[in-house]
């Protein structure tokens, strides 16, 4: 295993961890998606007009999804390109806590 590999996985695991995190505070009430990915913050820190054209160019419809869909290691990926790609952010987790002040 490389240190590359290593450092991947270890990142892999700290964003699942945070991940979970972010998970049981969705699932009980304490993380509005709308609330925090609001339409001002989606407009200053990313190339998204709101939460609803992220979700479209994730393939989600709707914002109640995200989180299950983050569970899947590939969907995670693919969440992070396209924040990548769209945003200051590496990553969709680094966006959401961003969001949430931490």
């Amino acid at each position: 295993l490389s240190v590359m590999g290593f450092m991947d996985q270890l990142k892999e695991q700290f964003s699942f961890s945070e991940l979970t995190g972010l998970y049981q505070s969705y699932k009980s009430g304490e993380l509005d998606v709308d609330k925090i990915l609001n339409d001002t913050f989606m407009q200053k820190y990313t190339d998204f007009e709101n939460v609803e054209a992220l979700m479209t160019k994730l393939g989600i419809q709707d914002k109640d999804q995200l989180m299950d869909f983050m569970k899947d290691r590939s969907n995670r990926h693919h969440a992070d390109q396209v924040v990548k790609d769209h945003s200051q952010f590496d990553s969709l987790i680094e966006m959401i806590k961003k969001a949430l002040g931490k």
